[in-house]
């Protein structure tokens, strides 16, 4: 089985960003999904550049941040920000036109910022909304980029693809981690693992409830015992560039 370790929030602030490349360069990610627009982007961008190991995908924004189109009332709360998270899933009255401009612009700005993009995933898994999933799906078939498939598993030119997001929480352990691997291995050909691994800084705890955990999550994915704990379960590090589009 192929192993996807992917880092989401890449861009959110810069110790995210720097865990991140440490999880890359001491650990086992190798793959990170990036937030645009947001205040430690190209500082995400930066160091992109400088970690060929790392590939990177577009983590969409729909619930935090301010929008990078205009014209997307649709989208927006009473402070003029993308809506908080319980409005957004609760709102029935988004517009398909205004979602597609707001996500666009979030794309073609990572583009424009250099980063060669290798899927797609959604902060809070806005992308599954029922209002935003199809949009998404019309875009990752003009950008020819698979989608993180939070609710079941794809198929992508006979690969069977999953997703967990159970390395998440508190109580997190080395053995948490390969926990999931092993309940995973028989079932399908890649496994996507969600991680937030950060060196937690002042803006981080200011704006995310989930902070400390991240430092653990980064001691985790950087035990130096992991990667040959992988290889004697068969399994190997691989990233979204290994999935073929389209879905078949």
């Amino acid at each position: 089985m192929k192993l996807i370790i992917n880092a989401d929030d890449f861009g959110l602030t810069r110790g995210v960003n720097l865990g991140i490349i440490e999880a890359c360069h001491q650990g086992v990610v190798r793959s990170a999904t990036v937030m645009a627009g947001m205040p430690a982007t190209e500082h995400a961008a930066e160091l992109a550049r400088q970690t060929p190991a790392l590939r990177t995908g577009i983590h969409l924004r729909l619930t935090a941040g301010a929008p990078m189109a205009s014209n997307v009332s649709s989208l927006l709360g009473d402070d003029y920000h993308l809506q908080k998270q319980a409005a957004f899933w609760a709102n029935t009255a988004m517009v398909s036109a205004e979602i597609e401009r707001e996500l666009r612009a979030q794309i073609d700005s990572l583009i424009a910022l250099g980063f060669q993009l290798t899927h797609i995933d959604g902060h809070h898994h806005c992308h599954t909304h029922p209002l935003v999933a199809p949009v998404v799906e019309q875009l990752s078939y003009e950008y020819r980029l698979p989608v993180r498939p939070c609710l079941q598993p794809v198929v992508y030119q006979n690969t069977r693809l999953s997703f967990t997001d159970k390395f998440y929480g508190d109580d997190l352990k080395v053995e948490s981690l390969l926990d999931i691997v092993k309940a995973a291995r028989e079932e399908t050909d890649v496994l996507e693992v969600m991680c937030h691994p950060a060196l937690v800084d002042e803006p981080l705890s200011q704006i995310s409830n989930y902070s400390l955990p991240r430092t653990r999550e980064l001691a985790i994915l950087t035990d130096s015992d992991l990667p040959d704990e992988l290889t004697r379960l068969g399994v190997s590090l691989a990233d979204y560039s290994h999935i073929s589009f389209p879905r078949t």
